[in-house]
């Protein structure tokens, strides 16, 4: 819930649903599990993309006995795309090692094939992973890719973004 309020901007709320979540404590499922995923996801829709690198600085295999298959492919496949969009050096290393872990996942494979279009500067590429996730039904990740292809296809994903009631990403 943290995170959907967060996407809504409304930081009250995500500041409750955070309180809640301090009082229940925090098992290592939730800090590099789910957690890690939902604090990502947030932050790199508000442009923090070096954040979201930060919060998913423990190498997979470190975190693998705590997370669910599911949780451990997004995990791997935004540390991927948050590597990219910080510009760090080691995002080829990072985009070959998801590629692998993620194979048989529409929805994280799409992550990963955006973190790669992203580095490569490739339009069609990332109109081919906005399509991937709507044919998956994700319809946030659909529209933020649109935005991350900016132009056109950009004003697209915002007004996508603006009828799920989500707040705007910082433009690209």
């Amino acid at each position: 819930m943290a995170m959907i309020h967060g996407l809504r901007d409304d930081h009250d709320a995500r500041r409750e649903w955070q309180e809640i979540m301090d009082q229940l404590g925090a098992p290592p499922e939730h800090t590099y599990g789910y957690g890690a995923v939902y604090d990502a996801i947030f932050l790199l829709h508000h442009g923090k993309a070096a954040e979201a690198l930060a919060r998913l600085a423990p190498e997979p295999r470190q975190v693998w006995k705590w997370v669910a298959w599911v949780w451990h492919h997004w995990y791997v496949a935004l540390r991927a795309e948050a590597a990219v969009l910080a510009g760090s050096p080691g995002a080829p290393t990072r985009l070959a090692e998801a590629r692998a872990v993620v194979v048989g996942n529409p929805v994280a494979g799409a992550i990963v094939k955006r973190a790669e279009a992203l580095l490569d500067g490739d339009r069609e590429a990332l109109l081919a992973a906005a399509d991937a996730f709507g044919t998956a039904g994700c319809r946030y990740q659909s529209a933020r890719t649109l935005v991350l292809t900016g132009g056109d296809h950009g004003e697209r994903g915002r007004a996508e973004l603006g009828e799920l009631g989500v707040a705007p990403m910082p433009g690209r």
